[in-house]
């Protein structure tokens, strides 16, 4: 028998299978995609990327599929971000997304999903270690070497991420004689004015553009792109993402005027 409350049928929906992979993949998928639900400012409920991490890793054990992988570092990603408030838990967080995503790489060493939230997972971590020993303990060169995979598989990857990863590694990566001689700032703004032709509604993209310029003392552009970003509207799928870009423009534009 079927019953109807409010117009909601009982019957249409099924809790998931605790012991079928599949089914906690995709309730870990479905608690991903509502992460941003109940987030005050910046700060997401850690409730719900807990419940959805919980749910992926044992869906992972059951079996250990790519796109499950993949989900459960996306997942890391967003709680380190958004959902830990303490360095120290920022760190440990990123550093279990770094060590899936090499495991993962060794078996998926040609998969751009896996190839780009390594990078991410990589570039979070590198942050909280602090850029100058990411810079000497070679944690900047691998996240190069597999952004400059990742344009070579597939170029226009979330955004074309490719290019603006490495073209935010060439603006903000540290100089260090002998070990990191390769940043410069010239070629980030040919690869970040790259990915921002590729795809103009990504904020990030618009955003690093925006530094770029400025750096390579194009202000007036500089200030066109960046004002650009206050006017655009946070996508459902990344809205803590986007609101954070949004922010991070404000301030910048009051430091630039």
């Amino acid at each position: 028998m079927v019953v109807l409350v409010s117009g909601f049928s009982f019957s249409a929906f099924s809790f998931p299978d605790p012991n079928n992979a599949s089914d906690l993949l995709n309730e870990g998928k479905r608690l991903y995609e509502i992460r941003a639900e109940g987030a005050v400012g910046l700060m997401a409920k850690p409730e719900t990327i807990d419940k959805a991490i919980a749910t992926l890793e044992k869906a992972y054990l059951l079996a250990s599929t790519e796109e499950t992988g993949v989900y459960i570092i996306k997942c890391y990603n967003y709680k380190g971000r958004f959902a830990c408030a303490k360095g120290s838990d920022k760190k440990s967080v990123f550093e279990k997304g770094k060590n899936l995503g090499e495991a993962l790489l060794e078996k998926y060493p040609n998969s751009a999903p896996v190839l780009f939230e390594y990078v991410c997972v990589l570039g979070l971590w590198a942050n909280e270690i602090g850029p100058l020993k990411a810079g000497w303990d070679g944690v900047i060169g691998k996240m190069k070497t597999n952004t400059e995979k990742l344009v070579a598989t597939d170029r226009t990857y979330s955004y074309c991420a490719g290019e603006r990863i490495l073209g935010l590694l060439y603006l903000k990566a540290p100089y260090i004689p002998l070990v990191l001689t390769w940043p410069d700032n010239e070629d980030a703004l040919n690869l970040l004015e790259k990915s921002v032709k590729c795809s103009f509604q990504d904020f990030g993209n618009v955003f690093y553009y925006a530094e770029a310029l400025h750096i390579n003392k194009q202000e007036a552009k500089a200030l066109e792109y960046m004002k650009k970003i206050i006017t655009m509207t946070p996508r459902k799928e990344l809205y803590l993402e986007d609101l954070q870009f949004k922010k991070d423009a404000e301030k910048i534009l009051q430091e630039w005027n």
